[in-house]
C-alpha cells in the first residue's frame, strides 16, 4: 500500500494536470472520461427515481430503503469521478468516489436478503433449516459488519489521503468489508440454493409450487432477475477485492476500462433487474394458493400473512 506522495513524482505537491505533474502519475493514473460516467450517473439517478415510486407504491420499506441509500450512494460516486474529470488530481473528488461507490452495493446486497425471508413464507416454512424471520437477521447483520468496515476504512482512506500518509490501514478495512460481503453473498446463495432443494425434496411443498408459480404470475421471471441481480454484485465485489488486494498504483487499479465494466456495468444491471421485477410486487402480493377460498377469503387474507409485507 502507498501513500499519495508516493503517487506523485518525487518532490511534487501536484494538485492539477502539467509537464511536471502527468495525468499517469494521478490517483488513478487517468482521468475519468465523461461518456461512461455520466451515463452511468443518469442511469442510477433513473433507477433512484424509479425505485423511490415502486417502493413508495407497493409499500415495500424495507427495499425502498435500501436502495434508495444504494442509488445516492452510486449518484454521489459518479459526481466525484466526473469532478476528476478535468482534473485527475481532484483529491476532494476521489475521496467522494471512492467512499461512496465502495459502499453503495451492501445496500442493494441488504434488499436482495430481505427476499429470501419471504419465499419461504411462500414456499414453506416447514421445510426451512431456519425460521424465515431468521434469515433476514443474519444477512442483515452481516451487511451490517461489511458496512461498517467499508466505511470505516473510507473514513481512514479520506483522513490518510488528506494528511498525506499511508492508506495501508484504511485500504485494509475496505478490504476486509469486501471480503466479508463476498462471504455473505456466497453464504445467502448456499442458503438459498440449499432450501429451493428442500422443497424439490419435500413431497407436500413441491406438490404445492406449481400452483404457487400459477397464481403469481411472473415470479418465476423474478426469481431470475434476482438471481441475476445476486451474480452481478458478487462479481463486482470480487474483482474490488482483488483491486484492492493489489494496493494502489497496481496495474488492475489503473485499467479504467475494467472499472467501467466490473464495478459500474455490474451494479447499474444489478440494479436496473430489480427495477423492471419489483420485489414488492412479487412478494408484498404473493398468493398463496392453498388460502385461496373464492367465498370466504378477502383479498388481505390472500396474501402470506406470517410476516408483515411492508417490510419488503
Amino acid at each position: 500500500m502507498l501513500s499519495l506522495s508516493l503517487l506523485l513524482p518525487r518532490g511534487q505537491d501536484c494538485t492539477n494536470i502539467s509537464a511536471d505533474c502527468p495525468v499517469s502519475q494521478s490517483f488513478y493514473g487517468y482521468s475519468p472520461s465523461l461518456g461512461p460516467d455520466i451515463t452511468l450517473l443518469v442511469l442510477f439517478s433513473m433507477a433512484l427515481v424509479g425505485h423511490g415510486v415502486q417502493g413508495w407504491y407497493y409499500r415495500a420499506w424495507g427495499t425502498l430503503t435500501a436502495m434508495l441509500w444504494g442509488c445516492i450512494c452510486e449518484v454521489l460516486g459518479y459526481i466525484g469521478r466526473l469532478m476528476m474529470h478535468p482534473n485527475a488530481f481532484n483529491l476532494n473528488g476521489f475521496l467522494i468516489q471512492i467512499c461512496c461507490l465502495t459502499i453503495a452495493p451492501a445496500f442493494f446486497s441488504a434488499a436482495i436478503y430481505l427476499c429470501l425471508s419471504r419465499l419461504v413464507l411462500l414456499f414453506g416454512t416447514e421445510v426451512s433449516r431456519l425460521p424465515p424471520k431468521y434469515y433476514a437477521y443474519i444477512f442483515i447483520s452481516c451487511d451490517i459488519v461489511s458496512l461498517a468496515l467499508q466505511g470505516a476504512g473510507g473514513g481512514l482512506a479520506s483522513v490518510a489521503a488528506q494528511n498525506d500518509t499511508s492508506l495501508t490501514v484504511g485500504d485494509n478495512f475496505q478490504l476486509a468489508g469486501l471480503a466479508f460481503q463476498v462471504a455473505s453473498l456466497t453464504l445467502f446463495a448456499v442458503l438459498s440454493a440449499e432450501y429451493a432443494f428442500r422443497v424439490y425434496r419435500s413431497p407436500q411443498a413441491s406438490a404445492r409450487a406449481p400452483g404457487i408459480f400459477r397464481h403469481n404470475k411472473g415470479l418465476m421471471y423474478f426469481l431470475v432477475a434476482l438471481a441475476t441481480s445476486w451474480l452481478f454484485i458478487e462479481i463486482r465485489c470480487i474483482y474490488r477485492v482483488i483491486e484492492l488486494a493489489g494496493g494502489w498504483g497496481s496495474s488492475l487499479m489503473k485499467k479504467q476500462t475494467d472499472f467501467v465494466v466490473l464495478e459500474g456495468a455490474m451494479i447499474i444491471i444489478a440494479v436496473g433487474v430489480l427495477n423492471a421485477f419489483y420485489p414488492g410486487k412479487y412478494l408484498n402480493r404473493a398468493v398463496d394458493p392453498e388460502k385461496l377460498d373464492e367465498k370466504k377469503a378477502s383479498d388481505t387474507e390472500l396474501a402470506t400473512p406470517t410476516m408483515s409485507a411492508t417490510v419488503f
